[in-house]
């Protein structure tokens, strides 16, 4: 994963947390990802993978900003 590479490369350690919503048949997964306490990217999505995705390029934009 990009940002995992980006935060090795920048001594950051990304902390994700997963949140789970709605009955099983119809859940939304949501995924924050963190580093030093400050929220860096979050994803919504049907599936977690696709939440975790939309987390990350959101995280990694943030973190390239910095």
């Amino acid at each position: 994963m990009e940002l995992n590479n980006w935060g090795q490369h920048n001594h950051k350690k990304f902390d994700y947390q997963y949140l789970r919503e709605g009955p099983q048949h119809d859940e939304t997964w949501t995924v924050i990802i963190r580093a030093d306490g400050q929220e860096y990217g979050k994803g919504v999505a049907k599936n977690k993978r696709d939440a975790e995705e939309a987390a990350a390029r959101e995280a990694l934009q943030a973190a390239q900003q910095q």
